[in-house]
Order: structure tokens, then sequence, then C-alpha cells
């Protein structure tokens, strides 16, 4: 009796564990098949530029400018600045310390100016106090921003312009009744640094007419509008390796012969499939914020992947004459929809391009109308408000990073 007890105790215990056995088996089945971790991403908007990004070269008609005399040159004219006939381009100083006392004597001159033209105001009452105080932050402001961007030479321009605007104020609110003592002062100064001057500078002037530049890069004989159209690809990659070459001492500047400049690079032919001779291209040099016009001289196939590119530029740019070379955007239409990535788009079984989503524990297919790739992500159009049933949504959680995914599937989560 006991015997049988012990056999029924041991079958019951064997049923259990086979039981919880097959429960075991079956949660873990139902807990792989639904449980899936998911990555998603918000469907947003994005606005993207499309661009072909490339270096290109600068070609221009320029004659270089030699002097072959001793002593130190000090340039008259600006990079860019337009030349008449018979200008005075330089001075030519006997010595850096002549040099240097009579850039002394000229930035104490500029000062006299700041304050004669300050007590203009005498006299004046307080009405342009605040247009004043308004002009002075924007200055400081403004030297700030320059000073971050390390662009000092336009800090030193703006120097003055902030000194006269402070003394003006001064004058206006009546801090100062004039500057008679500060002005006899400076001058003072500049009589004393004069006389230390050893010797009046030299003017050296040239007859032709155009655009000065006080550097020289070695290819001005070399580069130019007839020799343009002979540029290989791989002599376009040799200046962008060399943007300057060794050049001979007694060269000490260049001038443009007009207004106008071409740009060559070589671009992807992929990108470049709607470029054509005539068209009007969009082009951004460096970090401009401002974009140029240029229009397409010729493309032309350079090897199999790659095409060369001519552009003239009618409008003359001051900040480009001493760059042989720059990165560039040749800019294209912007471009509006949903940006996912690209690692994201799937396709059913026609074929289709779209996305999964989820939905609280449902994954979905949503499908999708491509605009533009860029890198790893895509841009698609934006169908929210297009009535069109099964395709992507903005603020949709597109679904980046899963396994096993298909239309209707509910996932643990």
């Amino acid at each position: 009796m006991a015997a049988k007890k012990q056999v029924a105790v041991t079958a019951r215990v064997v049923w259990i564990l086979v039981a919880l056995f097959l429960l075991i088996t079956i949660i873990s089945q139902l807990f792989i098949h639904y449980y899936n971790p998911l990555v998603t991403e918000p469907a947003e908007l994005y606005n993207l530029e499309g661009y072909i990004q490339s270096t290109g070269v600068f070609v221009r008609n320029e004659k270089t400018v030699s002097y072959n005399g001793d002593g130190i040159i000090s340039y008259v004219y600006d990079d860019g600045e337009k030349l008449a006939k018979n200008s005075v381009i330089a001075k030519i100083y006997s010595s850096e310390n002549d040099l240097a006392l009579q850039n002394k004597v000229d930035d104490l001159k500029a000062q006299i100016e700041v304050l004669k033209d300050a007590e203009k105001l005498i006299g004046s009452d307080n009405s342009q106090l605040e247009a004043f105080s308004s002009q002075i932050y924007e200055h400081h402001s403004q030297m700030i921003q320059n000073i971050i961007d390390k662009d000092y030479f336009s800090v030193a321009e703006m120097k003055n312009e902030y000194l006269n605007l402070i003394c003006k104020k001064q004058i206006v609110s009546g801090l100062a009744e004039n500057y008679t003592a500060k002005i006899a002062e400076l001058e003072n100064r500049v009589s004393s640094l004069s006389s230390q001057i050893s010797s009046l500078p030299k003017d050296y002037s040239l007859q032709d007419i155009g655009y000065f530049v006080s550097t020289v890069d070695g290819y001005e004989d070399t580069l130019s509008f007839d020799t343009i159209q002979e540029l290989t690809k791989e002599k376009i990659e040799s200046i962008i390796d060399n943007p300057a070459l060794s050049v001979d001492k007694a060269k000490i500047g260049k001038i443009l012969s007009d207004y106008k400049w071409k740009m060559i690079c070589v671009v992807p032919a992929e990108d470049s499939k709607n470029v054509y001779k005539g068209a009007q291209l969009k082009v951004r040099v460096g970090n401009a914020s401002f974009d140029l016009t240029g229009d397409v001289e010729s493309i032309e196939d350079a090897d199999n992947e790659n095409k060369i590119l001519i552009l003239n530029f009618n409008v003359f740019n001051q900040d480009l004459v001493k760059s042989r070379t720059a990165q560039i955007k040749i800019m294209f239409d912007e471009y509006n929809g949903i940006r996912i990535p690209s690692s994201a788009i799937h396709f059913d079984e026609e074929g289709k391009k779209g996305v999964f989503i989820k939905v609280g524990v449902n994954i979905y297919f949503r499908y999708i109308d491509v605009v533009r790739t860029e890198g790893d992500y895509t841009l698609v159009k934006d169908t929210t408000d297009k009535k069109r049933k099964g395709y992507l949504s903005l603020y949709d959680s597109v679904i980046v990073e899963g396994t096993d995914l298909y239309d209707g599937k509910i996932v643990l989560q």
C-alpha cells in the first residue's frame, strides 16, 4: 500500500515537472517571438541644401610688378583696390625704422582727425545721445566678433570709428568740453617722431590700369584665360596641392587686368548630370554666408568618374584676390521633407521602398517617396497631409534597429 502511494507521488512530481517544462518552453517561445529590442527615431522635418563640394582654382589675367632697388616697401593700395593710370602703389623707405616711425605718425594723425571731427559737435544738444550709444554698442559687439574670428585687420579698421563715436558722445553729453589739449599733445608727438625719420620715402608708381594685389604665387605667367582650357585633372590637383610656388623676390605684386575672373574645378560626373554649358550656378566659397553666381563656360570629361568644370564670374570679389584656391560648394535647390536614416529603409514584396514604424506594441510598414540621399540619411517627401494611406507621416516612430520585422507584428518592449 505504501509502495503504491510512493509511485503515485513520484508520477505526480514527474507530471508537474513536465508541465513546468512545457510552460517554460511556451513562454520562452512567446517571448522570443514577441519581444524584439527596437531602436526608433522620430520622423522629423529637415531642410537639405543640395550641393557639389570641390576645390576651385581661380584664374585671372594677371601681370606681375617688379622692383629691383633697395629699401623697405610700404604699399599704398589695399589688395583688390582699383588703380588709375600712373598711380603710386608703394612708398620706398630707407630703413625699417623709418617705416615704423612713419606708421606711428600716420596713426597719431588719424587720432587727431578723430578728435577734430568730434569737436564739430560742440554746442549741440543731446538729442543724438541715444543714437551714439546704440552705434557704440554695435561697433563694440562687431569688434569682439572680429577678434573671435581672428579678423584683426577689421578690428584695426574699426578702431578709429569706435573712438570717434565715444568722443562724440562725450561732447554731446557734456562729459568733455573740447579736445584742444589732447590734440596739441598728439601734434607735438607727430612733430617729434617726424623729425626722427632719416629721409623722405620715394614713390613707386605704375602706368597700368587694373586692380592691385600685393602678393604673387608663381602662377601668374602660366594661368590665364587663354590657358585655362589646357588644364587637366592632374594639373588642377597639382595646383591645389601646391597653391604657391617659389617666386623671384623682385616681384612685389601684380595687376589684375579687369574685374572678370574664372574658376576651374573637378566635380563628380554622377553629381553634375544636370550641369550644362551656359547654365548659371551659385557658388559658395569657403565659409562665406553668401553665394557668387557664375556662368558655365564648359564642362568636359576628365575621366570615367569626373568632369572638369569652368565657370565665368563677372563680379569682382575683393576677398578672393589673394587666393589661388579655395574650398567651394556649388549650390543647387533646397530640398524639404522628412529625414530618416538610410539604414531604416526596407522593401516590400513588390520592391517598393518604405520603413517600419512602431505604434504602441504594433509594427507597421509605411511607404516613402525618396527625394535625395546624402551620406547616411535620406530625405523623403512629407506625405502627412496628403491623405496617402500607408505612407510615412511626420513624427512617426521609425524603427532604425530591429530584427525579424514585418507588417502587423506585435512586440513586447
